[in-house]
């Protein structure tokens, strides 16, 4: 006869004797786990899947999810009428949310569009033992030799991933555990997944309490962490949004491998052994009884003040209208709060909720923007931003208004991750390319206004130049001087409708500046298209940006032959003027030497003006 509860325990990343752990425990569920849960619940099966996710796996982390799937189908078909517990270590918390999310029939793009599994309604619980539910970071909570050696084990790590796809086919182009990053593709999806389920689940049970959610299909999620742990705090491992069926419990003297450790005698295990059952056996209500289990205003302490501020304003239910707005390079994003005002006192007289964020990713030089890595580490920075969005205002239409790298990360959250909606979008100063396919999320995005600037040359000399050679690595593009292919070639009726206003009279921030304020706030919450005269580019301009690409090409050959200079001295002195005999052919010492004096100060010059500007 088959137990009445199924435990279906999710293994983590790595496995013990890993090369990068040097021998130490890793994420798989160990028998003797299993065994002394067993021990501690009645009629309860613990069972744990067998997955390969050793330290270099490069699965697909959605096949993995897809074959967990497969597992627990065949298994519960076995016994019909088991309570079914999901719990998730470590990173098996994100493929156990998911396996949840694609029981009921979410999709890749974050809607319930397929259909729920017979069983999905039997899941009455999430556990999260030391979960990365929001991803994995490098940050200062880490172990101070995990920062020191970080970049070393990237390169490591990478390296040897390089390898396996080059000797052997594998599923994914990335490593499976830099698919759980923060603000990874696969983490934000899945976050907006799970809240997408908790909605629709929420609504076939319009009126429940925490005492009694399943009565009402709403399962609940209990998150059990180590209070030593050194890799996640109570903000990294849960949501900002509305927590009624969460419930938070701390494990005493544990760190992020200890959680795993409920075997033997020791006080510490009998605690963890004890806190960890009654999260898989105990009532939601009675699970909040108890001295060791926090409420969630206390979890509120590691979160963000500002995300603190948008959290208790308002429920997050009732907000119509979401509004994410976003700096550019160079900027402090200050104009981003005007906006910001414009667009909440536009929804107040139309009798709205609208919510406004503004997060800032910082300070961003032309370096960030130029080097390799750094707006793709923004794009992430924004997906997780939007998902905390989501987390928070689950039933509201999220649009958004971006400058310059703003653009940039919006475009590219797009391409990044199907689960990323915008009911509207504000693009100035935009770097994005100018072929961007917008017809590709014609079922994302609504509509789409651009501002083109009459005399925009930071987007003419820079990325619209990287475009026009097909420097694909940049993946940057002229739309904010020049504009969308497609905003000429689209009919009237395409979606989204891509408008656009040529020209903007002014440079590159001039569409961000305050007579363009309103109009914008009138797009976003009424769909209100500006009215604006057409200002034409002066012929100056017009003629300049038509040589841009030759301009910026003859500048980066100035400046490469200055820094070559002391290698070009060094070679004609050593190859050309023996051959020609003279020896008033050499270029002398000295010429030498002021040489290479120029290129370190032109190097530095150049690397403070990227850093600065």
């Amino acid at each position: 006869m088959s137990a009445s509860t199924l435990i279906v325990a999710i293994r983590g990343w790595s496995t013990t004797g890993d090369l990068l752990l040097f021998g130490q425990p890793g994420g798989e569920v160990r028998p003797s786990f299993v065994a002394a849960l067993e021990r501690c619940l009645t009629d309860t099966e613990v069972w744990a899947p067998e997955v390969d996710l050793g330290m270099f796996s490069m699965r697909s982390a959605e096949s993995v999810c897809q074959e967990l799937l497969a597992a627990i189908d065949r298994k519960v078909r076995e016994a019909p009428g088991q309570r079914i517990i999901l719990l998730g270590y470590s990173a098996g918390s994100v493929l156990a949310r998911r396996v949840f999310c694609l029981a009921h029939g979410a999709e890749e793009s974050g809607t319930l569009g397929g259909e729920a599994l017979p069983w999905a309604g039997r899941i009455e619980r999430l556990v999260v033992l030391a979960g990365i539910t929001r991803g994995w970071e490098f940050s200062s909570a880490s172990p101070a030799y995990i920062r020191y050696l970080s970049p070393l084990i990237n390169l490591m790590t990478r390296s040897i991933c390089r390898l396996k796809r080059l000797f052997a086919r594998q599923e994914s182009p990335l490593p499976f555990v830099w698919q759980l990053k923060r603000g990874a593709p696969f983490v934000v999806a899945t976050r907006i997944q799970y809240v997408c389920v908790i909605e629709a689940l929420r609504r076939a049970g319009a009126q429940w309490s925490a005492g009694d959610l399943r009565s009402h299909g709403l399962p609940s999620t209990v998150f059990l962490l180590g209070a030593q742990d050194e890799y996640i705090s109570p903000a990294d491992c849960t949501e900002l949004g509305p927590r009624a069926e969460f419930a938070f419990i701390e494990l005493p003297g544990s760190n992020h491998t200890q959680a795993m450790q409920i075997e033997g005698d020791t006080p510490t295990a009998r605690i963890r052994r004890e806190r960890l059952s009654s999260a898989c056996r105990d009532a939601f209500a009675k699970l909040a009884e108890h001295a060791w289990s926090l409420p969630a205003s206390d979890i509120d302490d590691y979160l963000d003040p500002m995300d603190l501020v948008a959290a208790r304003t308002a429920d997050g239910g009732n907000v119509d209208q979401v509004a994410i707005i976003v700096h550019g390079i160079r900027d402090n994003g200050f104009w981003t709060k005007r906006v910001a005002r414009e667009i909440k006192t536009l929804g107040r007289q139309d009798g709205r909720e609208v919510r406004t964020p503004t997060p800032s990713y910082g300070y961003f030089s032309m370096w960030d923007f130029v080097r390799p890595g750094g707006r793709e580490k923004a794009a992430y920075w924004f997906l997780e931003r939007y998902a905390d969005v989501r987390s928070h205002f689950p039933n509201a239409a999220i649009s958004f208004v971006g400058h310059s790298n703003g653009t940039y990360i919006a475009a590219r959250a797009l391409e990044l991750c199907p689960a990323i909606r915008f009911d509207k979008v504000v693009f100035a100063g935009s770097v994005v390319r100018r072929s961007f396919p917008w017809h590709r999320y014609a079922d994302r995005v609504n509509a789409v206004l651009n501002y083109v600037g009459s005399s925009d040359g930071v987007v003419a000399f820079l990325p619209a130049v990287f475009e026009f050679f097909r420097w694909h690595a940049l993946d940057v593009g002229g739309a904010g001087a020049y504009g969308f292919d497609e905003a000429r070639e689209q009919a009237n009726t395409a979606r989204p409708r891509v408008t656009e206003l040529r020209f903007v009279e002014g440079g590159h921030g001039a569409a961000v500046s305050e007579p363009y304020w309103p109009q914008i706030a009138g797009f976003v919450v009424r769909g209100v298209t500006p009215q604006h005269e057409e200002v034409r580019r002066s012929p100056l301009t017009t003629q300049l940006f038509r040589m841009a690409p030759a301009i910026t090409l003859a500048g980066i050959a100035c400046v490469g032959a200055v820094l070559a200079s002391p290698v070009i001295v060094a070679l004609w002195n050593s190859l050309v003027a023996p051959q020609l005999g003279s020896p008033e052919d050499a270029l002398s010492p000295t010429m030498l030497s002021v040489a290479f004096l120029l290129s370190i100060f032109l190097s530095w010059a150049i690397g403070r003006f990227l850093k600065t500007w």
